[in-house]
């Protein structure tokens, strides 16, 4: 099926949308922001969560 407003005069630019092995193999990570993103997420779930003797008031 066709889209009806389809223009074939543009040009797709692969490289925009292209990622090398390299860019991926060179990449250092940040474990250190990694862990507290972690442990972020950890705290605010148990921050927010509703224990269950809570229910039963």
């Amino acid at each position: 099926m066709e889209t009806p407003n389809h223009n074939p005069d543009i040009i797709f630019d692969t490289d925009l949308y292209t990622i090398e092995w390299s860019d991926i193999e060179n990449v250092e990570i940040d474990y250190e922001n990694y862990l507290n993103d972690i442990e972020l997420f950890f705290k605010e779930d148990f921050d927010n969560e509703i224990l269950e003797d809570d229910i039963y008031l």
